[in-house]
């Protein structure tokens, strides 16, 4: 029997299985097949059946080429009692031959399932660009450029009008925003201002739509979360951390499964660091709410976690860290289970 002699709800139910990375190939393959993917319910059951399979879907920029990687918790424990986590390279994501016109990209920003790409192209320029990984397509935004050096970009989505948007937070004085409307083509600058500045190294995650970030106060120094409202186009009031940080090194902030934020604190107590996560308990543009979610002693003084991920169900978290090896003559990335 061919796969054309099938029911259509098998047919559906098997091409819902394939990676990421393999329906660019099966809708080039058959017509029928690149009209099945097309539909809300393919959608639904593919996205359904990666979440079933235990495994996170990263994305991984590497040598201008976007890939995807599998990490899978429940690995497989050694003799030595190390656990492989079957972290694994899924393959390139095809956007239009992007590798070849971009000679270094920045950084990568994620919103309601499209990357929002931001480097340097062939002629030096700096350029942005939006993909979609799911369809392999992508579009330039052309009508952002001239940026500096300590710009801030978000990505974000409008619940409103249902489309998404580019804020650029100028580095000047006084403040100016612009913002990017992908469906219209058009965009808005003004003018705003800040008394409070973002971290040179910090970039915002996009959580429902909207941008957060650590700010600091400049008078003051005090420490909180800021938030961009793309709906209602604005910055919201100052939110609360978990507790006043002074010294301590802020992390990263994660998204846990599109629905909770998560601040990583790090302490240093003679020699050994503590690490705290905190996890919102409620999350809006104008209210916050936290609890901790873990508490980790006595980890390396070098330790400062090159990133993490939270497996909230299952209370752990996974630690990603770069040690030298003897002589300092190469790097090894090792992973943590807490």
């Amino acid at each position: 029997m061919m796969m054309s002699d099938l029911p259509h709800d098998l047919v559906e139910e098997i091409l819902s299985r394939l990676p990421l990375i393999s329906l660019k190939a099966m809708r080039s393959t058959c017509k029928t097949w690149n009209v099945l993917s097309k539909h809300r319910s393919f959608a639904n059951k593919h996205i359904g059946n990666v979440t079933a399979s235990g495994e996170r879907d990263l994305i991984m920029i590497k040598d201008c080429k976007v890939y995807s990687i599998g990490v899978n918790l429940h690995g497989i424990q050694n003799n030595n009692n190390i656990i492989d986590l079957s972290i694994k390279n899924k393959g390139i994501i095809h956007l239009e031959n992007l590798d070849l016109i971009f000679k270094e990209i920045f950084n990568v920003f994620h919103c309601n399932g499209l990357l929002l790409l931001y480097g340097s192209i062939t002629d030096d320029s700096i350029r942005l660009v939006v993909c979609n990984p799911y369809w392999g397509k992508r579009e330039w935004v052309k009508r952002i450029n001239n940026f500096a050096s300590f710009d801030k970009l978000a990505f974000g989505y409008d619940k409103s009008c249902g489309c998404h948007k580019i804020l650029r937070v100028f580095d000047s004085y006084p403040n100016r925003l612009e913002i990017y409307n992908l469906s219209s083509n058009s965009r808005m600058v003004s003018s705003f201002p800040l008394k409070w500045d973002i971290a040179f190294m910090q970039d915002g995650v996009s959580l429902k739509g909207n941008t957060y970030w650590y700010a600091k106060d400049r008078r003051s120094e005090d420490c909180y979360l800021i938030c961009f409202d793309f709906t209602r186009e604005r910055f919201g009031p100052r939110l609360p951390l978990p507790q006043p940080f002074i010294d301590e090194f802020l992390g990263s902030l994660y998204v846990v499964r599109e629905e909770k934020l998560a601040v990583l604190v790090k302490r240093w107590r003679g020699g050994k660091s503590e690490i705290d996560i905190w996890v919102t308990n409620k999350i809006e543009p104008d209210e916050v709410s936290w609890s901790k979610f873990l508490k980790v002693d006595n980890t390396p003084r070098f330790f400062l976690t090159e990133g993490y991920l939270i497996y909230d169900e299952e209370k752990v978290v996974v630690f990603f860290n770069k040690e030298e090896t003897e002589g300092l003559k190469s790097t090894v990335h090792i992973a943590y289970i807490v």
